[in-house]
């Protein structure tokens, strides 16, 4: 009965995301189309995800002479892998050309001669030759038939290893174990840090336009069916399972995730240094299967499994963040609910400033504005950037301030949801830092 529910809500989403697969792939070649970086140093607060995902492939990867990546979009994780293991031939293959051109700069970027790419949709894609293994990072759950795909492969390769995330009977993103809030943490100890001893930079950081714009990621947003373990035994019918669990798939990132200095590149070491420890305590701990992602070892030749999740209460995290550049608190919005398709209006929010900065709008350089985003009844991204607003005075740590805000409406009517934010101009959106924005509920009717 849940198969037969979560094939409905596959569907359900599918056609509430108006998906098919050409928007799929105008999705991730945009995605991978803003990508610029090296993600192979520890400057890139990426790197603590691909190095950790290597490292958990590794030892399946390491006996292979053959191995294909299937949806491996800039394939750091596999390029990753390639440079470990010189003597495997790796092949991979995704549908956007985009991805695929960046795959080749990191190939270039390693120097790596093992590696091989194709722009191809994995969904009917056909080897034609036999493979050691076939991999999946963050790509599976993409799929719209997973079944017709392993069938279509197996006479291709009788061995699969997927990380993906932890999903439940609904589709969604299960977080029981999540310590993403440490990237955060260590990134506020270094900027204290760099206050007083302030380094130059090597490398640019990552910019937000100034303007108002829909994003087209928002119109062609990607298919998404996250997995439980009645699903995947399901899914894998005739193949034995080996699941571990890793907190190491993180979801957040500090601002300016690709500032490349020293201070950057140490504190990324000692990331990657705790979030492995963490990952093989959890595992000694025998609860590592309530992960927020798993990694899923399928092979015909392995017997059945015997997996349980474990029925445990996580209390809310009660210990405050460290203190950083960009904790606020919202405490109320005084304005309307009810509002017509595309016109401005006004509200007022009103805010208390938890963190060491002073927030202003005045500063020539990088200044704070309070704006907002609309996201629609499920909390996706609708419109990504909003109208600027300065505040009405700087304020200092320990201040309150009551500010208005210029806002205007989405131009379609329907249910949507405000999401009123700070922004910290060439930065950061103080929410992409790990400050919750203040989430209102809103109907938009016509004009």
């Amino acid at each position: 009965m849940i198969a037969i529910v979560n094939r409905l809500l596959n569907r359900l989403r599918k056609l509430k995301r108006k998906w098919t697969p050409q928007k799929d792939r105008e999705f991730h070649d945009q995605l991978f189309a803003e990508q610029h970086h090296n993600p192979f140093t520890f400057s890139y607060s990426g790197y603590v995800t691909i190095r950790r995902f290597a490292d958990l492939a590794a030892p399946y990867v390491e006996p292979a002479k053959s191995v294909l990546d299937l949806g491996c979009g800039p394939a750091e994780i596999t390029c990753e892998l390639a440079r470990r293991f010189p003597r495997v031939s790796f092949l991979g293959v995704d549908h956007s050309r985009r991805g695929i051109e960046r795959a080749e700069s990191n190939a270039r970027t390693l120097n790596l001669k093992n590696i091989e790419f194709a722009v191809a949709a994995i969904e009917e894609f056909i080897p034609g030759r036999e493979f050691d293994i076939v991999l999946m990072f963050d790509s599976f759950h993409h799929l719209a038939d997973p079944r017709r795909l392993l069938e279509r492969l197996k006479g291709s390769s009788s061995q699969f290893l997927l990380i993906e995330p932890r999903g439940d009977w609904k589709g969604s993103h299960v977080k029981d174990l999540n310590f993403d809030w440490i990237m955060t943490d260590l990134e506020n100890m270094r900027r204290r840090i760099d206050a007083k001893i302030p380094e130059a930079a090597t490398s640019a950081p990552s910019r937000i336009p100034a303007e108002r714009t829909e994003n087209s990621a928002a119109q062609a947003k990607a298919l998404e069916n996250r997995y439980n373990l009645e699903e995947f035994r399901k899914i894998f019918k005739g193949f034995g399972l080996k699941i571990r669990g890793t907190i190491s798939g993180l979801d957040t990132f500090p601002p300016d995730p690709c500032l490349d200095n020293p201070s950057r590149e140490f504190f990324g070491k000692k990331a990657y240094e705790i979030f492995r420890e963490l990952d093989e305590r959890i595992v000694n701990e025998h609860i590592d299967i309530l992960a927020k992602h798993w990694v899923i070892f399928a092979s015909r030749d392995l017997p059945g499994d015997d997996i349980k999740i474990p029925r445990l209460h996580f209390a809310a995290d009660a210990i405050e963040a460290s203190q950083g550049p960009y904790d606020v608190q919202f405490l109320d919005y005084d304005g309307p609910r009810l509002v017509r398709s595309d016109s401005e209006f006004r509200a007022q929010v009103r805010f208390f400033n938890r963190s060491y900065r002073h927030l202003s709008s005045l500063t020539s350089e990088n200044p704070d504005f309070i704006s907002y985003r609309w996201l629609d009844a499920h909390g996706a991204i609708e419109v990504r950037d909003g109208l600027r607003t300065a505040l009405i005075k700087t304020v200092g740590p320990g201040e309150e301030c009551r500010s208005e805000l210029r806002i205007l409406s989405p131009a379609r009517p329907g249910k949507y949801i405000l999401a009123i934010d700070l922004v910290h101009e060439g930065k950061t959106w103080y929410s992409e830092a790990g400050n919750p924005s203040l989430r209102i509920r809103m109907s938009i009717k016509k004009k």
